[in-house]
C-alpha cells in the first residue's frame, strides 16, 4: 500500500513539475512576444486568463467561418471563460465543447501563421501534444511574417 503511494506521490510531482514548466515557458513566451509587438504591460501574460488578453492582441482579428472577430484581446477571455463555464450545461454543454475547440484551433493557428511558416505542424503538434508552450517559447523571438486574408 505504501508503495502504491509513492509511486502516486512521485507520478502527481513529476507532472506538477511539468506543468510549472509549461507555464513558464508560455508565459516567457507570450511575454516576449507581447514586448516585441509594443503590446502595454506584457507582464500580463504570467496572469491566467490575462494570458488570454495577450494571446489576442497578438493576434488582433480572424475571420471564423464567415464572422469577422475584431479585438481578439478583448474577446478572447470571453470566449474561453465564457465557454468554460457553459460546457458544464448538459447536452449543450458538448456542443458548446466542440465550439471552442475548434475556435482553440483556429485561434493557435492564427497565431502561429503570423509568426511562422510552419502553422499547420505546430498546430496539429499543439493540439495532439499539448505542445503550445513549447512553441510558444521557440517562437518568441519571431519577427511577424506577414498577415494572411485566409477566411476559415
Amino acid at each position: 500500500m505504501s508503495t502504491a503511494l509513492a509511486v502516486a506521490g512521485i507520478t502527481t510531482m513529476f507532472f506538477a513539475g511539468i506543468g510549472v514548466v509549461f507555464y513558464v515557458l508560455k508565459s516567457i513566451g507570450l511575454q516576449t512576444l507581447a514586448a516585441n509587438r509594443g503590446i502595454e504591460n506584457p507582464w500580463l501574460a504570467w496572469i491566467p486568463i490575462a494570458d488570454l488578453y495577450i494571446m489576442g492582441l497578438l493576434v488582433e482579428e480572424m475571420d471564423v467561418f464567415g464572422y469577422h472577430l475584431d479585438n481578439l484581446g478583448l474577446w478572447c477571455p470571453v470566449i474561453f471563460v465564457g465557454g468554460g463555464i457553459l460546457a458544464g450545461i448538459p447536452v449543450l454543454g458538448v456542443l458548446i465543447s466542440v465550439a471552442l475547440l475548434v475556435f482553440a484551433a483556429l485561434f493557435v493557428y492564427k497565431l502561429f501563421e503570423i509568426y511562422t511558416s510552419q502553422a499547420i505542424l505546430y498546430t496539429v503538434l499543439s493540439i495532439l501534444l499539448a505542445l503550445l508552450p513549447v512553441f510558444l517559447f521557440i517562437i518568441r523571438d519571431n519577427t511577424p511574417i506577414g498577415r494572411s486574408q485566409r477566411n476559415f
